[in-house]
């Protein structure tokens, strides 16, 4: 929902993702399946971690949330990219461009969550 903070517009969006369903497509014969949803940059990340599925449900929650807060139709999740700072805050890009959108993601066991903030 669109609020106006002083003279600035801000609209954020959310998104929640099961966890169980990113296990399942970590196995080699159903990686090709990450890779229609994940950048290259993205799979690495994730799996750099010793259980990868918490990550890439992270990072869908919050390719989901980005597109709410800026409108799928301008913004289709999959022109969206999670990237990490150098400090480990995701970033938002798009087309080679990072985005002025904030995010924050959270894990746990079952479920991941991010919220986007533009």
């Amino acid at each position: 929902m669109p609020r106006n903070i002083g003279k600035k517009r801000c609209v954020a969006g959310i998104d929640i993702a099961e966890v169980s369903r990113f296990r399942a497509l970590c196995s080699k014969r159903k990686r090709h399946l990450l890779e229609n949803l994940f950048s290259a940059r993205e799979l690495a990340y994730c799996f750099a971690f010793a259980d990868p599925a918490p990550h890439l449900a992270g990072t869908f929650a919050a390719k989901e949330a980005v597109a709410k807060a800026l409108g799928t139709e301008r913004f289709p999740v999959m022109a969206l990219e999670i990237c990490r700072a150098k400090n480990g805050a995701p970033e938002v890009w798009s087309q080679g461009k990072k985005l002025s959108v904030s995010v924050s993601i959270t894990h746990a066991a079952s479920f991941a969550a991010a919220i986007a903030v533009a």
